[in-house]
């Protein structure tokens, strides 16, 4: 069975927010500044078969659930995971430099490519920069490092892992992002833990803009004036700590829409993300809960449900101060 896959440039287009972003292959700030780029419709929730993509503003496909391996061992423990992830039907690996797993990850997923005659493009990487290697020549060469990492040629998305303080060193590798692009060398390009201000100030000076921004988004913490610019502008949001690192799992709210509808609490809260349209990056390394949170996109929440998690959005940051920047 072919992917199910939601255009939301399309989508926004049939719910007349405005103009379509033009589809080219490398978006540039004038492509997508004027655009009415809307919220997607939370229809976008919903699947049978759990091969759920949305489309980049590039015109890439990107699956709309990944493995998360923050503070994963660089070891058999996340190599078992990320196989699990791939048995159970995930074809998405979020990693990051920082997280000191890439290694662990690449044998994984090169194994299960060999062993199951999967094509490597039928599944999709994600690694980061870290702030230690801002600047042109340093991202290369912390990019090329990576990819020897993970045993490949290219990543499907590369991310800035957060803003540097120093403007002139972001934009510096954001320009070697530009670049690396243009060399095959990573497909989609994009950033992370960026607020308000350094998203606008990115955009003053990229010729591509961004396809993700990889920020914190629950119903506990929905950052919508963040997440508005980012829609603006064509952005796609990846939504980390999506369980709120399991904190709201027993709020006494998610427990009884989650009961309502003969599901976990868990996985009402990666649907309610997943029905925003944003790609959600669950992280566990226990095979039965990778199973499950991949299992949670296959029912719809009815509007109703949906307005009641709205509405326990409140600011509740549960990710530490790692990263954090003022919307």
């Amino acid at each position: 069975m072919a992917p199910y896959t939601v255009d939301v440039q399309s989508s926004a287009a049939e719910r007349g927010t405005g103009a379509l972003l033009q589809k080219t292959k490398n978006p540039t700030r004038q492509d997508t500044t004027d655009s009415g780029y809307a919220s997607p419709p939370r229809e976008m929730g919903e699947t049978s078969n759990n091969n759920l993509t949305v489309k980049l503003n590039d015109g890439n496909e990107i699956p709309q659930v990944a493995l998360g391996v923050y503070k994963a061992p660089n070891g058999q423990e996340t190599e078992d995971a990320v196989t699990a992830a791939l048995d159970a039907g995930y074809r998405h690996i979020d990693s990051a430099a920082r997280y000191l797993n890439e290694e662990a990850c690449g044998r994984a997923l090169n194994a299960w490519l060999q062993k199951t005659g999967t094509p490597r493009e039928e599944v999709f990487i994600t690694t980061k920069l870290w702030d230690a290697d801002h600047g042109y020549e340093p991202t290369f060469n912390a990019l090329n490092d990576s990819l020897k990492k993970f045993g490949l040629d290219y990543f499907d998305l590369y991310l800035i892992h957060s803003p540097s303080d120093d403007e002139e060193k972001r934009v510096a590798s954001w320009r070697a992002l530009e670049m690396a692009q243009r060399l095959g060398l990573v497909r989609s390009i994009g950033v992370s833990n960026f607020g308000k201000a350094d998203l606008e100030g990115l955009l003053e000076n990229a010729t591509v803009v961004p396809a993700v921004n990889q920020i914190e988004v629950h119903p506990f913490c929905q950052r919508q004036e963040l997440v508005d610019l980012c829609h603006q502008n064509g952005i796609m949001i990846e939504a980390y700590s999506p369980l709120a690192r399991g904190n709201k799992l027993e709020d006494e709210r998610v427990v009884a829409i989650a009961e309502k509808y003969g599901k976990t609490p868990a996985q009402v809260l990666l649907n309610w993300n997943a029905a925003r349209g944003n790609v959600v990056l669950p992280k566990s390394l226990t095979a039965h809960r990778i199973q499950s949170n991949y299992q949670s996109f296959g029912f719809k929440l009815s509007p109703e449900d949906l307005d009641a998690i709205d509405a326990l959005g409140a600011e509740n940051y549960v990710t530490g101060s790692l990263h954090k920047t003022a919307d």
